[in-house]
């Protein structure tokens, strides 16, 4: 799908139709463009590393549409739409472009936050993030950009992170939903801004 077929669709289709469509059903820009072919191999092996089931794993961002759907947050509302890659291509010496996996697993959600809760005494040390971090919990959302940088994470997930930054050349961005509900929600709200702005 290009951009311009998703602004259409944004704007004629309802948001859970278009989350379930596009970002947990639809094809993988990274996997079909990209590393072809590879997506199902990828996902199980992340599966079997983690413990969990195959249809836990989604690739969202800009690897999963081939453009980037997030915010511009210098200006209210303003989404660049840019393309994957795009600042790596318009000057190599620029990063490549992140992975993002969704893991949307209440197992694996609830045994990182009790492994936060031991290494932080119970949330008595405080961190630079822990706002941030405490704003995304309330969401069933586990974003580990937020963490505390000496926060061991599972071991499968640095393995995870570690073996396939090494093997695609880039950073491996990964965030743990409690349930399906959270995650569907926070894109639905993602997608009903699009549709907003690009009504104006």
């Amino acid at each position: 799908m290009d951009l311009e077929e998703f602004k259409t669709y944004c704007i004629e289709v309802k948001s859970d139709i278009i989350v379930q469509q596009f970002l947990i059903d639809g094809t993988t820009f990274y996997f079909e463009k990209i590393k072809k072919g590879e997506e199902f191999i990828f996902k199980k092996d992340i599966a079997n590393i983690l413990n969990i089931h195959i249809r836990d794993i989604v690739i969202v961002g800009s690897g999963k549409l081939g453009f980037s759907i997030k915010p511009d947050y210098s200006e209210e509302g303003l989404r660049l739409f840019k393309k994957f890659d795009h600042n790596h291509f318009n000057n190599e010496s620029t990063k490549k472009s992140d992975l993002d996996i969704a893991i949307v697993s209440s197992f694996l959600f609830d045994k990182e936050i009790r492994n936060l809760y031991d290494h932080t005494d119970y949330y008595k040390n405080i961190w630079n993030e822990r706002n941030d971090f405490a704003k995304f919990i309330l969401k069933g959302r586990l974003v580990v950009r937020f963490l505390p940088t000496d926060f061991p994470l599972t071991k499968e997930i640095q393995i995870v992170q570690g073996k396939y930054q090494k093997e695609y050349g880039r950073e491996i961005n990964i965030e743990i939903y409690k349930s399906w509900y959270y995650f569907e929600t926070y894109h639905q709200e993602n997608i009903k801004n699009i549709q907003v702005n690009l009504l104006r």
